[in-house]
């Protein structure tokens, strides 16, 4: 782990960093800042059927320890950290093993990781591999079938839209592949409140065929942190019912005006 040099300054209540810190650690979801520019880590190609290993450095900005946790990550994902408890002012690594299985479609995709802790300010951290999957050999396949039966895969299942003013609305695309050998039928779609699907997949997807769902959500209601899901019903044998998820922290929205009616000095 590369070694950083800070100067911590108790204040009262409030820490300061040095510069150095800040710098190495750009991006912050609650009181964790991650070594990283935004929640979305280009990585570039990787072969089906390796292990590939990342490495992702955290800081803990916050006044109280921060534990860390699995995390809802996918099935082909393993989060491990070192260490597992982050003392205020301190730093840990989280060791992601990404299965590359067969089970994944070529192309791009998005790995989501999920870091979960006991941050109170924000409990889950949700970050983004950005990985191009290739065969590892002269033959690239275009269309992977996994099973017998109809198999509807997303790239990712859940989005961070981060922290978003009260009344702004988001927009975010999912991917999914029919990676099974016969038609998948998408027979319903549904969404909760101040969520709104605004493209619906195509109702019948051939097999090895790929398709998109596109939602909107809208930051209403109470400020905090807020979830959204959408509900996919098909005809997939394995998962019929499907459940994608949007999260995110709502802040309240700075006054506009000045009350004429106060009384400023």
């Amino acid at each position: 782990m590369l070694l950083l040099f800070a100067t911590v300054l108790l204040q009262g209540q409030t820490m300061k960093y040095d510069s150095s810190i800040i710098k190495a650690y750009p991006f912050k979801v609650g009181n964790i800042g991650f070594a990283v520019d935004s929640m979305e880590t280009v990585v570039g190609k990787v072969f089906r059927g390796m292990l590939y290993k990342h490495q992702i450095e955290m800081f803990n900005f916050g006044k109280k320890p921060i534990e860390l946790k699995g995390g809802k990550s996918s099935s082909f994902v393993e989060l491990k950290y070192e260490p597992v408890l982050i003392q205020p002012g301190q730093s840990a690594t989280a060791f992601v093993d990404f299965d590359v299985i067969a089970d994944l479609p070529l192309g791009p995709m998005a790995v989501e990781l999920v870091v979960e802790t006991n941050d109170k300010l924000n409990a889950f951290k949700f970050l983004y591999l950005l990985v191009d999957i290739v065969e590892d050999s002269a033959k690239f396949q275009t269309k992977l079938i996994i099973d017998t039966v109809p198999r509807m895969i997303f790239n990712n299942y859940n989005f961070d839209f981060g922290h978003l003013v009260r009344g702004k609305k988001v927009y975010h695309t999912f991917y999914f592949t029919n990676m099974g050998a016969q038609d998948l039928f998408v027979e319903k779609v549904s969404s909760s409140n101040a969520c709104k699907v605004v493209v619906s997949p195509e109702e019948i997807i051939p097999p090895g065929e790929s398709g998109r769902l596109v939602v909107q959500v809208k930051t209403v209601g109470n400020i905090g942190v807020q979830h959204r899901t959408i509900s996919i019903q098909t005809n997939d044998p394995v998962n019929p019912v499907i459940i994608l998820g949007v999260h995110g922290t709502v802040r309240q929205p700075p006054p506009t005006k000045q009350n004429q009616g106060f009384c400023y000095e």
